[in-house]
């Protein structure tokens, strides 16, 4: 079985097991909690591989533009499985039972991010990333900090992760947090556009 074939099946997965994770998620809390990261990039990662499976079945070239969200909704996903292996569980006594294997948390926060990033770097044909790719593909997780950040000063959300109650910390505490997850968000992009790249050798 090629590449292609494979990049099929598993993007094809990944929308399957998404919408499986947001209808249970939905039916647990009556709604679309869309003011958590991980809903949202559990979103933008089934319109992309969505897309992305279309194209390929159709046997069309894959625009520049599929490629780049193809590329962000990997980090979205990789950023929301770092997070919550070395921040989110650790500040809940580490417990990875529920924030891995939880009804809809173990697709969004362990087998989508997964599959995501296993046929990103090794099925998925896309041509090498640049430097300017690695930052276009942050965009998501900065606007995404933004509007929450913006939400929180109004009163309108309240975190929702802990490290984003800034109304409940000092500003420096705010400060920092930004700084670590942009960080985490940048060092991913790179990790993903390195390893990709060395598979295109």
């Amino acid at each position: 079985m090629n590449k292609r074939k494979i990049s099929i099946i598993l993007n094809s997965l990944i929308v399957i097991l998404e919408i499986i994770s947001l209808i249970i998620s939905v039916n647990l809390h009556n709604r679309l909690a869309i003011e958590y990261y991980t809903v949202d990039s559990n979103i933008l990662a089934l319109i992309s591989s969505l897309i992305f499976t279309i194209y390929l079945l159709t046997k069309k070239d894959i625009p520049n533009w599929l490629k780049i969200f193809k590329y962000t909704t990997t980090i979205c996903l990789t950023v929301t499985f770092i997070v919550v292996i070395f921040i989110l569980a650790p500040m809940y006594n580490y417990n990875y039972i529920y924030f891995l294997f939880y009804k809809e948390l173990l697709y969004q926060h362990f087998l989508c991010p997964i599959l995501g990033i296993i046929t990103f770097l090794f099925f998925d044909n896309f041509n090498k990333f640049t430097t300017k790719d690695n930052i276009l593909g942050m965009n998501m997780t900065l606007i995404y900090g933004i509007i929450i950040i913006i939400l929180n000063i109004l009163d309108i959300v309240e975190g929702p992760y802990p490290f984003l109650m800034i109304k409940k910390q000092s500003i420096l505490a705010s400060i920092i947090w930004i700084i670590v997850v942009l960080s985490i968000a940048y060092l991913i992009a790179y990790i993903l556009k390195i390893l990709h790249n060395k598979t295109k050798v």
